[in-house]
């Protein structure tokens, strides 16, 4: 019997057909007359839809008074403080970013920092914000964050190696905007790695300590979305409809994580984004089933659950065996997507090298992912996960 839960999903999602972008105005007009720092990457501020939401700002009475392109694949604590200076310089009162989790997390965490002051690193914990953030509107172009719901931010600490993790309900964004033709344009490869993450989250959320009926609707649903729809979103052509959909599933996930936090499988993938620069989907991806199995011993009820609710697998008379064909089926999903699109197999495909191990295990035990997770790890629990998929 769960003592207490509670449900908050404070950020309005609108989305619709192919091109929404440049239909925005309308859901744009509570922010008329603000000015505008738009956040993003130096690929996306190049996409023909990136004209269509300037369109929409414009007709909006938005003006855009500061632009940042330069985040890159795994944003830093440096890069949150220069587009905090260039926001402020040029007097931004509102916050536009486009991209994936690592634009989107910037911009969060800009908006600290522009509210609050200081340095980032001292808002790293859990609700510790005391001032009212800025309107931030979000427009996903993954279909992996999830961060376009939630109230976590996370940054990378390049000087330590490590990873910032901030939260607190401000953060959440107040707009976010799914329109699916910004998906068209993702290579596959970053389809598999970011819907793998979006997994990841789903199945986290389900299984983990702080789990609730409403955060389950949402995983389970998600969860079922990405694996009916993930072959599909890889194909060359007739991939339309599946990317859509997964970029919903992309947000279900997020909200349900949002309230259930992550576990185990996420602080090994901090762990290998600070200390190897392994893309946050891709470390996903690689650890998702090491995950799974060891908390099989203490959840094998949850994740047999999962399995049968989001179709994965049939319910079996034994619960731990049913379990174990859920883990085998996320295993053979992720290994088609590499096999479809060449993402990474092995930690050593993704670059990660043995001698990094001591590091990444520390940083795997200081993350606070590990509070929300059903089983406690002890440091050889986690070097054996990253040892198994070293070399596969």
């Amino acid at each position: 019997m769960i003592d207490f839960f509670q449900f908050y999903s404070p950020t309005r999602i609108v989305a619709g057909k192919p091109g929404l972008l440049g239909e925005l105005a309308p859901e744009l007009a509570p922010f008329a007359g603000l000015r505008a720092g738009i956040v993003t990457d130096p690929v996306l501020g190049t996409m023909t839809y990136f004209r269509s939401l300037e369109t929409s700002l414009t007709e909006a009475g938005i003006e855009v008074a500061a632009f940042y392109q330069d985040v890159p694949q795994d944003s830093d604590v440096d890069v949150v403080h220069v587009v905090r200076d260039l926001f402020t310089a040029n007097r931004c009162n509102m916050i536009i970013a486009v991209g994936g989790g690592s634009v989107i997390d910037t911009a969060k965490a800009v908006n600290i920092v522009m509210t609050h002051g200081g340095d980032l690193r001292d808002y790293q914990g859990a609700h510790i914000l005391t001032e009212t953030l800025l309107p931030l509107v979000v427009v996903p172009t993954t279909v992996g964050t999830g961060s376009e719901v939630t109230m976590v931010a996370v940054v990378a600490d390049s000087q330590d190696k490590r990873k910032l993790t901030l939260l607190d309900h401000r953060l959440s964004p107040t707009l976010a905007v799914l329109d699916p033709q910004v998906t068209f344009s993702l290579p596959p490869k970053l389809v598999a790695a970011t819907a793998m993450d979006a997994l990841t989250h789903a199945l986290e959320a389900f299984v983990d300590l702080e789990h609730s009926p409403f955060s389950d609707l949402w995983a389970v649903a998600a969860a079922d979305i990405i694996r009916d729809n993930l072959a599909t979103a890889l194909q060359p052509e007739g991939f339309a409809q599946a990317r859509a959909r997964l970029q919903w599933a992309s947000t279900m996930a997020g909200i349900a994580f949002n309230h259930s936090m992550v576990g185990i499988v996420h602080a090994m993938a901090h762990a290998l984004g600070a200390v190897a620069k392994t893309p946050h989907g891709v470390a996903n991806s690689l650890m998702l089933t090491e995950g799974l199995q060891f908390n099989s011993e203490e959840v094998a009820d949850r994740i047999a659950d999962i399995g049968v609710r989001a179709g994965f697998v049939k319910a079996m008379s034994d619960t731990s065996a049913t379990a174990q064909a859920m883990i085998a089926a996320v295993a053979a999903l992720r290994a088609t997507a590499c096999r479809t699109t060449g993402m990474p197999e092995t930690l050593a495909q993704a670059g990660v090298r043995r001698d990094q191990l001591p590091l990444l295990v520390e940083r795997a035990c200081e993350d606070g992912s590990l509070l929300y997770n059903p089983r406690q790890a002890t440091d050889d629990d986690i070097l054996q996960m990253f040892e198994r998929v070293l070399d596969g």
